[in-house]
């Protein structure tokens, strides 16, 4: 104990608290990120499609298609993980994701937003999504488990929260 009467803390133990709030901050981010990048996709059809040069009809079978690609890979994603590593995944996930975001953002068509959003964010997701609960679970004793997967969850619940409406 020192002085003031707390118990000290040791570098080391504040070395590994610190790691793992990076990585719980790393993975709130991604959670927010994609979150936003969705919600914000819903909000602005309207004008997506008007920036594109489609129709409402054309955005919404894209984010359908964003839908369907996430999960009909998630599965794969989670594999992936195990296989590789959870880390390299989500890394990887983020990488195709940002690709996948670069595309959607620059699209002047429906076709490139069909591959930017749909299948690139697509995939992206697939990969990162498995892996941030898998590192959440190994990065985090039983008993913070469920504060960290809580932390992470509101951080995509802010991101619908703040979200700007059209």
């Amino acid at each position: 104990m020192d002085v003031s009467g707390q118990a000290e803390v040791s570098p080391a133990k504040e070395a590994v608290a610190g790691a793992a709030g990076m990585v719980l901050l790393t993975l709130a981010s991604a959670q927010f990120l994609m979150t936003l990048d969705s919600s914000v996709m819903n909000v602005s059809i309207a004008t997506v499609a008007k920036d594109v040069g489609t129709t409402v009809t054309g955005i919404q079978a894209a984010i359908t298609f964003y839908t369907l690609v996430m999960a009909s890979l998630m599965i794969t994603g989670g594999r992936l993980g195990q296989i590789f590593g959870r880390k390299r995944a989500f890394a990887v996930g983020c990488v195709i994701y940002g690709c996948g975001s670069l595309i959607t953002a620059l699209s002047p068509s429906l076709p490139v937003l069909l591959l930017g959003w749909s299948v690139l964010e697509g995939v992206g997701a697939a990969l990162i999504m498995p892996a941030i609960v898998a590192l959440v679970a190994s990065n985090f004793a039983r008993a913070q488990r469920p504060r960290a997967y809580g932390l992470v969850a509101s951080a995509g619940a802010i991101a619908v929260v703040n979200e700007p409406h059209a």
